[in-house]
């Protein structure tokens, strides 16, 4: 990279850069939300005042103006639903999504429609680009670790600046995970099979997989890179090369592209469908703890006869009904014996008044 004397570039024990102030910014998908609904809000808010003062016109008649105000607030409120805040397209969405259950398709994760089978498997997305999913392999700093860091990002930017000024875009996917081994441990285990002394090779092969079991639990080895471009794939790979000679020049010592293969575990990581197990899903569905979960009704046998587990909702409302059906007998029944008791005693009393 050529050497940038404008202080942008940063030297060792600098803490701060010099940043040139542009004003062309035309803002991102964020910024477009918030102008629309910035502008769903004014023309509420001047609709509503128009829509008032159609209503209160006073040279009109009462009955059209309060028919022509209805009509215009309710086209201001069909322009504020599906002209800016795309009603329309998010009604269409849960549709599409109640249609099919509720189930994503495994082609809208990526939005790809088909990869190559030849290296190095180019990735071909439905908005017309194409990409690349390459994974980066860290490797090991020692020594002086202020130094080594600063020139892995010192690489790392150069690596992205090259890509900036040849317009290939590059995402990087934060795994969120703890994912692989290192691939120097693998080489490890197959030097083992040197080994003479069995006493030796026992010692050193729990030595290695204790180190790899502990890499699985708590270290993410590899970085996954997507490189996005529109054009030529000739170029795009040259430019690409490019970057992954930057990238090389930092903490990583070699890279992989992921073909088809890798991108499914890739997703199953990301999406941790790795961890998804039915039979554990099937044996907790019935499950109750703190909340209710699935409740088994009944159990039907090959034979046809029925094992009832528990009752329906519906069967439980009716019981519910019917308990408060015969408490509110009972409560009348004793509010009758009430009565009875009084009007006997009543009774009783007007005959002692007769023989006096």
């Amino acid at each position: 990279m050529a050497e940038n004397t404008s202080g942008m570039r940063p030297k060792m024990g600098d803490s701060s850069i010099t940043l040139p102030v542009t004003f062309d910014y035309s803002g991102g998908r964020r910024d477009s939300k918030r102008s629309k609904t910035l502008w769903a809000v004014i023309v509420g808010i001047v609709g509503v005042i128009i829509g008032i003062g159609i209503l209160f016109n006073k040279e009109g008649n009462i009955a059209v103006n309060l028919i022509l105000g209805a009509m215009f607030l309710y086209a201001v409120a069909l322009l504020i639903r599906f002209g800016f805040l795309k009603e329309g397209k998010i009604r269409k969405g849960y549709i599409n999504l109640a249609d099919k259950d509720y189930q994503c398709n495994t082609n809208s994760v990526w939005g790809i429609y088909d990869i190559s089978s030849q290296y190095p498997y180019y990735c071909r997305f439905r908005n017309g680009k194409s990409g690349l999913f390459i994974r980066l392999n860290k490797d090991v700093i020692l020594g002086k670790y202020s130094e080594s860091e600063y020139e892995h990002y010192e690489a790392i930017g150069d690596a992205l600046n090259l890509a900036g000024a040849s317009r290939v875009q590059i995402c990087h996917i934060d795994y969120m995970d703890n994912v692989g081994t290192d691939e120097r441990l693998e080489e490890s285990f197959i030097n083992l099979s040197e080994v003479d002394n069995p006493d030796v090779k026992g010692v050193l092969t729990d030595m290695f997989s204790y180190l790899q079991n502990q890499m699985m639990l708590r270290v993410t080895t590899f970085d996954v890179y997507l490189f996005l471009w529109n054009g030529s794939d000739i170029s795009a790979w040259n430019t690409i090369q490019r970057i992954l000679s930057c990238f090389l020049e930092a903490n990583y010592r070699s890279y992989h592209i992921l073909d088809q293969s890798d991108l499914r575990e890739l997703t199953k990581t990301l999406y941790n469908i790795h961890d998804f197990s039915v039979v554990d899903a099937t044996s907790h569905a019935f499950a109750t703890g703190e909340y209710r979960g699935v409740v088994p009704i009944r159990k039907i046998m090959s034979d046809g006869t029925e094992e009832v587990y528990n009752k329906t909702i519906e069967q439980k409302k009716e019981e519910r009904a019917m308990a408060m059906k015969e408490q509110e007998l009972k409560k009348q029944e004793i509010k009758n014996r009430k009565e009875r008791k009084k009007s006997k005693k009543d009774k009783k009393e007007e005959e002692f008044d007769l023989f006096d």
